[in-house]
């Protein structure tokens, strides 16, 4: 999620352009007479000028007149500039109102960034329940992923709700909750621990979880809280500084059943946690590092 924050600053500290040629400045200015004359005398209405075109200079300067008179004489709302598209300088700007004239003029509301962040993901970044609503109105998809990091090495699995949920925008996270959220639900797995391999969990959590977790209790915490006695004790219960509001507020101990939750894709079943990892969709992998946590004890928490 740094990433995508990161991503709105870049893209907000690149919105300033010097001067360019006469139609340029006139849709920076929003100066209709001055637009039509250049169109008129033979400007090319998609010329890009220091990364952008005339109708995302329209839309970064707020001028919604200048912005439908480019659109009519022939501006594409999905063309893209060096800068990116209208729409997303409509979004960092929280430009609801120019939002939607893109939209209805064939603007796409799942449209991605470069990095490939939807839209719906700046806005929510951006704090902007306006333009969360206008984008969702419009048919954003409500449960779009963003895939961080390196997706063969348990990327991070970014939604618009666990983004609203992880940044404390509570007005836009109920909204999201009231158009359509789903949050994942894997089937119980309990009965099926005594068949489980502690082994190949030890492999599995060796490979993609000890970089974040120690497991040893005299381990000091890293990335993520230790795992030594994880099962059966009360969650956000040990020292560590990094536990989201969502962990601290989630109450009880750390059950089969609620590791199992948690794993299947922290985001995914509890938005809102730090922990941004894909997680692990295979219910195999996942009963078998369950099994090797229940290991990291002195007294091995009873099975099921």
């Amino acid at each position: 999620m740094r990433e995508l924050i990161g991503s709105v600053l870049i893209y907000l500290a690149a919105l300033t352009t010097a001067q360019g040629s006469p139609l340029h400045e006139a849709a920076k200015n929003g100066d209709l007479a001055a637009v039509a004359a250049a169109l008129d005398a033979g400007a090319a209405i998609e010329e890009q000028d220091k990364g952008a075109t005339p109708l995302f200079l329209a839309v970064r300067s707020h001028h919604p007149e200048a912005a439908e008179l480019l659109i009519k004489r022939g501006a594409g709302v999905s063309r893209e500039s060096a800068l990116g598209l209208p729409i997303t300088v409509a979004v960092l700007k929280r430009y609801a109102d120019l939002m939607q004239l893109l939209l209805s003029h064939g603007a796409d509301p799942n449209a991605k960034a470069r990095g490939g962040e939807p839209m719906l993901h700046f806005a929510v970044a951006n704090g902007c329940l306006d333009c969360v609503k206008v984008l969702v109105e419009a048919g954003a998809d409500v449960n779009a992923i963003w895939i961080q990091g390196d997706p063969a090495r348990l990327p991070g699995i970014i939604t618009p709700y666990h983004l609203a949920k992880h940044e404390d925008h509570a007005d836009i996270a109920a909204y999201l909750e009231a158009h359509g959220v789903v949050i994942l639900k894997p089937e119980p797995i309990s009965a099926k621990l005594a068949n489980s391999d502690p082994a190949k969990g030890a492999a599995f959590f060796a490979s993609n979880c000890s970089f974040c977790h120690v497991a040893r209790a005299q381990d000091v915490p890293t990335r993520g809280p230790n795992l030594w006695n994880v099962v059966g004790r009360d969650k956000a219960s040990t020292k560590f500084d990094g536990y989201s509001q969502t962990l601290l507020a989630w109450e009880g101990s750390w059950t089969y059943e609620d590791l199992n939750i948690f794993l299947a894709g922290p985001t995914l079943t509890t938005p809102g946690v730090n922990m941004d990892v894909r997680g692990e969709p295979d219910e195999t992998d996942r009963l078998n590092v369950i099994a090797y946590l229940r290991t990291l004890a002195d007294s091995p928490f009873p099975l099921p």
